[in-house]
């Protein structure tokens, strides 16, 4: 296993006596712990400590935030020790943004990329990458509309622009409906170099972002 670690990797966990997954879960962030692998390690009894688990919302354990990702039930050692070495890094927080969209926690993605919006220029690779599951696709696009005419969405211009000049005209279709939620001169003179793309349907998303910025 890797000996490479953020060096600022903090756990929490939650267990209970009559949990059949604890035990284990707990002996690997000890371990974890004995390797110099955290920098912070504790350790909390559901049944012992109830309004400490409704403040962290633990809903059923074994449950563990690393750093500011959540997880709940078990976890194979391997899978653990990549997180505790990869939460704190893009590959790592695009991996469990992505794996949440997927099982449709949407609402917990938008609270993450709320208090850290420069998370939202991570996620943009799920639209880029045209192997991204179709699930998760689709819940970054409801997060980012959820996000329309909100400044938060002036830190992924310049990606958007990018994305523009991307050989898939579906991720240059996805640029300008995003755009047309970003209310800026930047945004319209973009969106205005797109009516002029090779595909139709990117030069009609490019009408339609338009509409929308100057109707606002």
């Amino acid at each position: 296993m890797t000996k490479s670690t953020d060096p600022s990797s903090q756990v929490t966990l939650f267990t209970s006596p009559h949990c059949a997954y604890c035990p284990s879960i707990s002996k690997i962030f000890s371990n974890l712990d004995e390797q110099g692998l955290l920098n912070k390690f504790e350790k909390y009894d559901l049944t012992t400590n109830p309004s400490l688990a409704e403040k962290f919302n633990v809903r059923s354990v074994p449950w563990f935030k690393i750093n500011d990702l959540e997880f709940f039930g078990s976890h194979s050692a391997a899978e653990i020790e990549y997180w505790v070495t990869h939460s704190n890094t893009a590959e790592g927080i695009l991996r469990y943004i992505t794996e949440s969209l997927e099982m449709g926690h949407l609402k917990k993605i938008e609270n993450l990329i709320r208090e850290h919006p420069e998370w939202l220029e991570i996620a943009l690779d799920i639209l880029a990458d045209a192997n991204s599951p179709i699930q998760a696709r689709i819940g970054l696009g409801a997060i980012i509309e959820s996000f329309s005419g909100d400044n938060i969405l002036l830190t992924i211009l310049p990606t958007l622009k990018a994305f523009l000049a991307n050989e898939d005209h579906r991720v240059r279709a996805d640029a300008c409906h995003y755009l047309g939620m970003i209310p800026s001169n930047k945004s319209e003179k973009l969106l205005k170099s797109c009516l002029t793309d090779e595909h139709h349907e990117v030069r009609e998303v490019a009408e339609d972002g338009l509409e929308l910025i100057q109707s606002g």
